[in-house]
Protein backbone atom coordinates (compact mmCIF):
# COMPACT_ATOMS: atom_id res chain seq x y z
CA UNK A 1 0.00 0.00 0.00
CA UNK A 2 1.40 3.30 -0.66
CA UNK A 3 1.69 6.51 0.96
CA UNK A 4 -1.15 8.29 -1.18
CA UNK A 5 -3.13 4.98 0.00
CA UNK A 6 -2.81 5.40 3.39
CA UNK A 7 -3.03 8.89 4.03
CA UNK A 8 -6.60 8.61 2.26
CA UNK A 9 -7.85 5.60 4.89
CA UNK A 10 -6.85 7.94 7.40
CA UNK A 11 -8.97 10.21 5.45
CA UNK A 12 -11.82 8.49 5.33
CA UNK A 13 -11.61 5.99 8.61
CA UNK A 14 -13.72 7.36 11.42
CA UNK A 15 -11.75 8.77 14.43
CA UNK A 16 -12.08 6.16 16.54
CA UNK A 17 -10.58 3.04 13.70
CA UNK A 18 -7.78 4.80 13.13
CA UNK A 19 -5.67 3.53 16.02
CA UNK A 20 -7.34 0.20 16.52
CA UNK A 21 -5.51 -2.93 17.38
CA UNK A 22 -6.86 -5.70 15.03
CA UNK A 23 -6.59 -8.78 16.77
CA UNK A 24 -3.94 -11.12 15.57
CA UNK A 25 -4.51 -14.75 15.44
CA UNK A 26 -2.50 -17.47 16.05
CA UNK A 27 0.55 -18.65 13.35
CA UNK A 28 -1.30 -21.28 11.07
CA UNK A 29 0.53 -24.86 11.48
CA UNK A 30 1.24 -24.69 7.45
CA UNK A 31 2.88 -21.62 7.78
CA UNK A 32 4.98 -22.68 10.39
CA UNK A 33 6.02 -25.46 8.38
CA UNK A 34 6.73 -23.35 5.48
CA UNK A 35 8.72 -20.53 7.05
CA UNK A 36 11.17 -22.60 9.14
CA UNK A 37 10.91 -25.99 7.14
CA UNK A 38 9.83 -28.17 9.98
CA UNK A 39 7.50 -30.89 9.51
CA UNK A 40 4.44 -32.29 12.39
CA UNK A 41 4.57 -29.14 14.34
CA UNK A 42 1.69 -28.97 16.99
CA UNK A 43 -0.29 -25.65 17.69
CA UNK A 44 -0.58 -24.84 21.17
CA UNK A 45 -1.53 -21.39 20.71
CA UNK A 46 -5.62 -21.21 20.13
CA UNK A 47 -7.30 -22.76 23.14
CA UNK A 48 -8.82 -25.57 20.44
CA UNK A 49 -9.55 -28.97 21.93
CA UNK A 50 -6.80 -31.56 20.47
CA UNK A 51 -9.77 -33.99 20.66
CA UNK A 52 -11.36 -32.72 17.50
CA UNK A 53 -14.86 -32.17 16.95
CA UNK A 54 -17.83 -34.21 19.33
CA UNK A 55 -17.91 -37.17 17.27
CA UNK A 56 -21.88 -36.55 17.51
CA UNK A 57 -21.51 -33.21 16.04
CA UNK A 58 -18.99 -34.48 13.13
CA UNK A 59 -21.80 -37.33 11.65
CA UNK A 60 -24.62 -34.19 12.11
CA UNK A 61 -22.89 -31.55 10.39
CA UNK A 62 -21.43 -34.35 7.29
CA UNK A 63 -25.45 -35.11 7.05
CA UNK A 64 -26.51 -31.06 7.30
CA UNK A 65 -24.44 -30.61 4.11
CA UNK A 66 -26.48 -32.14 1.85
CA UNK A 67 -29.20 -29.12 2.56
CA UNK A 68 -26.70 -26.30 2.13
CA UNK A 69 -28.73 -24.95 -0.60
CA UNK A 70 -31.51 -23.91 2.30
CA UNK A 71 -30.72 -21.01 4.25
CA UNK A 72 -30.52 -21.89 8.05
CA UNK A 73 -33.61 -21.50 10.17
CA UNK A 74 -32.63 -18.12 11.51
CA UNK A 75 -34.56 -18.12 14.75
CA UNK A 76 -32.27 -21.48 15.50
CA UNK A 77 -35.74 -23.00 17.20
CA UNK A 78 -34.13 -26.66 17.31
CA UNK A 79 -31.09 -25.63 18.91
CA UNK A 80 -32.49 -23.09 21.77
CA UNK A 81 -35.12 -25.38 22.58
CA UNK A 82 -32.52 -28.10 23.34
CA UNK A 83 -30.34 -25.13 25.02
CA UNK A 84 -33.86 -24.43 27.02
CA UNK A 85 -34.20 -27.96 28.00
CA UNK A 86 -30.88 -28.85 28.91
CA UNK A 87 -30.45 -25.26 31.07
CA UNK A 88 -33.97 -24.94 32.58
CA UNK A 89 -35.26 -21.85 30.76
CA UNK A 90 -37.30 -20.30 28.40
CA UNK A 91 -35.84 -21.00 24.86
CA UNK A 92 -37.12 -17.23 24.90
CA UNK A 93 -33.94 -16.37 27.29
CA UNK A 94 -31.56 -17.84 24.44
CA UNK A 95 -29.89 -16.44 21.78
CA UNK A 96 -27.46 -17.52 19.43
CA UNK A 97 -24.30 -16.11 17.49
CA UNK A 98 -21.40 -16.79 15.76
CA UNK A 99 -19.37 -17.87 18.34
CA UNK A 100 -19.66 -15.89 21.68
CA UNK A 101 -17.41 -13.86 20.68
CA UNK A 102 -20.22 -11.84 17.71
CA UNK A 103 -22.51 -11.80 20.76
CA UNK A 104 -19.58 -9.64 22.59
CA UNK A 105 -19.84 -6.92 20.10
CA UNK A 106 -23.66 -7.34 19.53
CA UNK A 107 -24.20 -6.70 23.43
CA UNK A 108 -22.11 -3.59 22.92
CA UNK A 109 -23.92 -2.28 20.11
CA UNK A 110 -27.23 -3.36 21.61
CA UNK A 111 -26.94 -1.75 25.17
CA UNK A 112 -24.39 1.04 24.72
CA UNK A 113 -24.98 4.59 24.09
CA UNK A 114 -21.68 6.42 22.79
CA UNK A 115 -20.99 7.96 26.28
CA UNK A 116 -21.37 4.99 28.21
CA UNK A 117 -18.80 2.85 29.05
CA UNK A 118 -17.64 -0.79 28.84
CA UNK A 119 -15.66 -2.35 32.23
CA UNK A 120 -13.50 -5.28 32.73
CA UNK A 121 -10.31 -5.13 34.44
CA UNK A 122 -6.10 -5.46 32.51
CA UNK A 123 -6.24 -8.94 32.07
CA UNK A 124 -9.51 -10.08 30.22
CA UNK A 125 -10.25 -11.22 27.23
CA UNK A 126 -8.89 -8.89 24.48
CA UNK A 127 -11.77 -9.10 22.55
CA UNK A 128 -14.17 -7.46 25.45
CA UNK A 129 -11.76 -3.69 24.42
CA UNK A 130 -12.01 -4.03 20.91
CA UNK A 131 -15.61 -4.73 20.87
CA UNK A 132 -16.18 -1.54 22.54
CA UNK A 133 -13.41 0.38 20.99
CA UNK A 134 -14.82 -0.69 17.58
CA UNK A 135 -18.26 0.78 18.63
CA UNK A 136 -16.54 4.05 19.49
CA UNK A 137 -17.39 3.22 23.15
CA UNK A 138 -14.71 3.71 26.69
CA UNK A 139 -13.74 0.78 27.73
CA UNK A 140 -12.41 0.96 31.30
CA UNK A 141 -9.67 -1.76 32.28
CA UNK A 142 -9.79 -1.97 36.19
CA UNK A 143 -6.29 -2.65 38.40
CA UNK A 144 -5.92 -6.41 38.60
CA UNK A 145 -4.04 -8.74 41.54
CA UNK A 146 -0.73 -9.27 41.99
CA UNK A 147 -1.31 -12.74 40.89
CA UNK A 148 -3.33 -11.07 37.98
CA UNK A 149 -6.39 -12.45 38.71
CA UNK A 150 -9.50 -9.93 38.79
CA UNK A 151 -9.24 -7.31 41.63
CA UNK A 152 -13.40 -6.93 42.79
CA UNK A 153 -12.53 -4.05 44.95
CA UNK A 154 -10.94 -2.28 42.18
CA UNK A 155 -13.41 -3.12 39.53
CA UNK A 156 -16.27 -2.16 41.67
CA UNK A 157 -13.92 0.83 42.11
CA UNK A 158 -14.47 1.32 38.65
CA UNK A 159 -18.00 1.24 38.58
CA UNK A 160 -19.40 4.94 37.43
CA UNK A 161 -23.33 6.19 36.11
CA UNK A 162 -21.73 5.60 32.96
CA UNK A 163 -21.14 2.23 33.29
CA UNK A 164 -23.42 0.06 31.23
CA UNK A 165 -21.94 -3.45 29.93
CA UNK A 166 -19.50 -5.75 32.79
CA UNK A 167 -17.62 -8.04 31.20
CA UNK A 168 -16.14 -11.27 33.17
CA UNK A 169 -14.78 -14.21 32.08
CA UNK A 170 -14.56 -16.96 34.34
CA UNK A 171 -12.65 -19.46 33.71
CA UNK A 172 -10.63 -16.23 32.03
CA UNK A 173 -8.61 -15.65 29.00
CA UNK A 174 -5.33 -16.12 29.09
CA UNK A 175 -4.61 -16.17 32.77
CA UNK A 176 -7.13 -18.86 33.36
CA UNK A 177 -8.43 -17.92 36.86
CA UNK A 178 -11.83 -17.79 38.01
CA UNK A 179 -14.70 -15.31 39.77
CA UNK A 180 -15.53 -17.28 43.12
CA UNK A 181 -19.42 -17.09 43.64
CA UNK A 182 -19.21 -14.81 46.71
CA UNK A 183 -16.92 -12.24 44.03
CA UNK A 184 -19.52 -12.76 41.69
CA UNK A 185 -22.40 -12.03 44.25
CA UNK A 186 -20.54 -8.74 45.42
CA UNK A 187 -19.98 -7.28 41.48
CA UNK A 188 -23.67 -8.32 40.49
CA UNK A 189 -25.26 -6.41 44.29
CA UNK A 190 -22.62 -3.43 43.11
CA UNK A 191 -23.89 -2.99 39.35
CA UNK A 192 -24.86 0.63 38.92
CA UNK A 193 -28.56 0.40 37.76
CA UNK A 194 -28.42 0.80 34.20
CA UNK A 195 -25.50 -1.66 34.27
CA UNK A 196 -25.73 -5.46 32.53
CA UNK A 197 -22.91 -7.86 34.12
CA UNK A 198 -22.14 -10.19 31.72
CA UNK A 199 -20.09 -13.55 32.28
CA UNK A 200 -18.10 -14.86 29.79
CA UNK A 201 -18.59 -19.21 30.66
CA UNK A 202 -16.41 -19.87 26.99
CA UNK A 203 -14.50 -22.38 29.20
CA UNK A 204 -17.13 -22.89 32.05
CA UNK A 205 -17.41 -26.66 31.12
CA UNK A 206 -13.15 -27.10 31.77
CA UNK A 207 -13.75 -25.57 35.41
CA UNK A 208 -16.12 -28.33 35.99
CA UNK A 209 -13.35 -30.43 35.79
CA UNK A 210 -12.36 -28.72 39.15
CA UNK A 211 -15.35 -29.75 41.95
CA UNK A 212 -13.03 -29.24 44.91
CA UNK A 213 -12.07 -25.09 43.55
CA UNK A 214 -14.40 -22.31 44.35
CA UNK A 215 -15.45 -20.57 41.56
CA UNK A 216 -19.18 -18.64 40.30
CA UNK A 217 -21.11 -20.96 38.21
CA UNK A 218 -23.50 -19.18 35.43
CA UNK A 219 -25.94 -21.90 35.72
CA UNK A 220 -26.73 -19.72 39.01
CA UNK A 221 -27.16 -16.51 37.40
CA UNK A 222 -29.63 -17.58 33.93
CA UNK A 223 -32.62 -16.40 35.52
CA UNK A 224 -31.37 -12.90 37.27
CA UNK A 225 -32.99 -9.80 35.29
CA UNK A 226 -29.56 -7.90 34.65
CA UNK A 227 -27.46 -10.88 33.78
CA UNK A 228 -26.34 -12.03 30.52
CA UNK A 229 -24.38 -15.73 30.52
CA UNK A 230 -22.25 -16.52 27.18
CA UNK A 231 -20.93 -20.03 26.07
CA UNK A 232 -19.90 -21.30 23.23
CA UNK A 233 -19.17 -24.73 21.56
CA UNK A 234 -16.26 -23.85 20.15
CA UNK A 235 -13.78 -24.80 23.06
CA UNK A 236 -15.25 -28.34 24.34
CA UNK A 237 -17.29 -29.08 22.35
CA UNK A 238 -14.50 -28.64 19.64
CA UNK A 239 -16.65 -26.59 17.00
CA UNK A 240 -14.10 -23.76 16.48
CA UNK A 241 -14.48 -23.88 12.82
CA UNK A 242 -17.77 -23.68 13.03
CA UNK A 243 -18.66 -20.63 14.81
CA UNK A 244 -21.43 -21.54 16.97
CA UNK A 245 -21.97 -19.62 20.97
CA UNK A 246 -24.84 -18.60 22.82
CA UNK A 247 -26.62 -16.03 25.49
CA UNK A 248 -28.74 -16.68 28.26
CA UNK A 249 -30.52 -13.76 29.77
CA UNK A 250 -33.85 -12.60 30.41
CA UNK A 251 -36.39 -12.55 27.37
CA UNK A 252 -35.86 -8.65 27.09
CA UNK A 253 -32.43 -8.56 27.36
CA UNK A 254 -32.52 -11.21 24.44
CA UNK A 255 -34.68 -9.46 22.16
CA UNK A 256 -32.99 -6.65 22.28
CA UNK A 257 -30.04 -8.10 21.71
CA UNK A 258 -31.41 -9.88 18.96
CA UNK A 259 -32.49 -6.55 16.72
CA UNK A 260 -28.73 -6.02 16.29
CA UNK A 261 -28.09 -9.23 15.17
CA UNK A 262 -27.08 -10.37 11.70
CA UNK A 263 -29.80 -13.04 9.76
CA UNK A 264 -28.55 -16.39 9.51
CA UNK A 265 -25.45 -15.90 11.18
CA UNK A 266 -25.50 -19.26 12.23
CA UNK A 267 -25.08 -21.24 9.65
CA UNK A 268 -27.44 -24.92 9.44
CA UNK A 269 -24.22 -27.38 9.48
CA UNK A 270 -23.25 -25.49 12.69
CA UNK A 271 -26.37 -25.73 14.34
CA UNK A 272 -26.83 -29.40 13.29
CA UNK A 273 -23.55 -29.73 14.44
CA UNK A 274 -24.09 -28.54 18.00
CA UNK A 275 -27.33 -29.79 18.87
CA UNK A 276 -25.34 -33.06 18.56
CA UNK A 277 -22.94 -31.96 20.98
CA UNK A 278 -25.15 -31.54 23.45
CA UNK A 279 -25.82 -35.39 23.59
CA UNK A 280 -22.00 -36.21 23.58
CA UNK A 281 -21.26 -36.15 27.29
CA UNK A 282 -18.35 -38.54 26.79
CA UNK A 283 -16.52 -36.48 24.31
CA UNK A 284 -17.53 -33.21 27.22
CA UNK A 285 -15.74 -35.69 30.08
CA UNK A 286 -13.13 -36.79 28.61
CA UNK A 287 -11.93 -33.66 26.88
CA UNK A 288 -12.39 -31.68 30.75
CA UNK A 289 -10.19 -34.46 32.19
CA UNK A 290 -7.64 -34.49 29.96
CA UNK A 291 -7.23 -30.89 29.99
CA UNK A 292 -6.86 -31.09 33.56
CA UNK A 293 -4.06 -33.85 33.67
CA UNK A 294 -2.37 -31.62 31.04
CA UNK A 295 -2.13 -28.31 33.15
CA UNK A 296 -1.47 -30.31 35.91
CA UNK A 297 1.59 -31.97 34.21
CA UNK A 298 2.84 -28.40 32.98
CA UNK A 299 2.26 -26.77 36.56
CA UNK A 300 4.62 -30.23 37.74
CA UNK A 301 7.27 -29.92 34.79
CA UNK A 302 7.47 -26.60 33.68
CA UNK A 303 7.33 -24.23 36.83
CA UNK A 304 10.77 -23.96 38.28
CA UNK A 305 12.83 -20.54 39.61
CA UNK A 306 11.44 -17.13 37.75
CA UNK A 307 9.17 -19.60 35.72
CA UNK A 308 5.75 -19.50 36.92
CA UNK A 309 2.71 -21.92 35.68
CA UNK A 310 -0.31 -19.67 36.43
CA UNK A 311 -3.47 -21.87 38.42
CA UNK A 312 -5.96 -22.58 35.24
CA UNK A 313 -8.86 -23.96 35.34
CA UNK A 314 -9.53 -23.77 31.45
CA UNK A 315 -7.80 -25.81 28.96
CA UNK A 316 -4.83 -23.57 28.78
CA UNK A 317 -2.40 -21.70 31.24
CA UNK A 318 -0.48 -18.66 31.50
CA UNK A 319 3.23 -19.32 31.96
CA UNK A 320 5.33 -16.17 33.55
CA UNK A 321 8.92 -16.59 32.34
CA UNK A 322 10.72 -13.91 33.53
CA UNK A 323 12.00 -12.65 30.46
CA UNK A 324 10.70 -11.53 27.02
CA UNK A 325 7.93 -13.52 25.14
CA UNK A 326 8.72 -13.02 21.87
CA UNK A 327 12.10 -14.79 21.46
CA UNK A 328 10.86 -17.26 23.46
CA UNK A 329 7.55 -17.83 20.60
CA UNK A 330 10.44 -17.94 18.19
CA UNK A 331 12.68 -20.25 20.05
CA UNK A 332 9.39 -22.95 20.39
CA UNK A 333 8.73 -21.75 16.34
CA UNK A 334 12.21 -23.15 15.58
CA UNK A 335 11.04 -26.31 17.44
CA UNK A 336 7.98 -27.03 15.82
CA UNK A 337 5.65 -25.64 18.75
CA UNK A 338 3.38 -22.65 18.07
CA UNK A 339 2.32 -21.08 21.56
CA UNK A 340 0.70 -17.14 21.86
CA UNK A 341 2.81 -14.28 23.29
CA UNK A 342 1.09 -12.33 25.49
CA UNK A 343 2.42 -8.52 25.02
CA UNK A 344 -0.89 -7.44 23.44
CA UNK A 345 -2.39 -8.39 26.90
CA UNK A 346 0.00 -6.23 28.66
CA UNK A 347 1.89 -9.14 29.57
CA UNK A 348 5.12 -8.84 27.37
CA UNK A 349 7.17 -11.78 29.64
CA UNK A 350 4.25 -14.40 29.35
CA UNK A 351 3.11 -16.94 26.83
CA UNK A 352 -0.21 -19.02 26.76
CA UNK A 353 -0.25 -22.39 26.56
CA UNK A 354 -2.99 -24.35 25.60
CA UNK A 355 -3.30 -28.29 25.92
CA UNK A 356 -2.60 -31.18 23.90
CA UNK A 357 -2.85 -34.68 23.55
CA UNK A 358 -1.52 -36.92 26.18
CA UNK A 359 1.42 -38.04 23.38
CA UNK A 360 1.75 -34.48 22.14
CA UNK A 361 2.40 -32.87 25.97
CA UNK A 362 5.60 -34.84 25.69
CA UNK A 363 6.85 -32.62 23.16
CA UNK A 364 5.35 -29.39 23.97
CA UNK A 365 6.86 -29.49 27.29
CA UNK A 366 10.43 -30.81 26.31
CA UNK A 367 10.50 -27.69 23.94
CA UNK A 368 9.32 -25.79 26.87
CA UNK A 369 11.84 -26.93 29.51
CA UNK A 370 14.85 -26.58 26.42
CA UNK A 371 13.81 -22.85 26.00
CA UNK A 372 13.19 -21.77 29.11
CA UNK A 373 16.09 -23.98 30.77
CA UNK A 374 16.31 -26.10 33.06
CA UNK A 375 13.84 -26.03 35.91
Amino acid sequence: MSDNDTAWIDLVAPRHLRGLDVYQPGKPVEELEREYGVTGALKVASNENPLGPAPRALAAAHAALASSHLYPDASGFALRTALGARLGVDPAQIILGGGSNELLYQLVTAFCDPDDEVVSHEYAFLSYRLAAQTAARPFVAARATADRRCDVDALIAAFTPRTKLVLLGTPNNPTGSVVTKAEMERIAAALPARALLVIDEAYGEYAAAWPEIDHARGADWLHAPRVMVLRTFSKIYGLAGLRVGYGVGHPALIELAGRVGRTFNVSAVAQAAALAALDDTDHVAKSAALARSAIERLTREVSGPGITVYPSLANFALIETGRPGKPIYEALLRRGVIVRPMAAWGLPTCIRVSVAAAEQMDRVIAALRAVLGPT
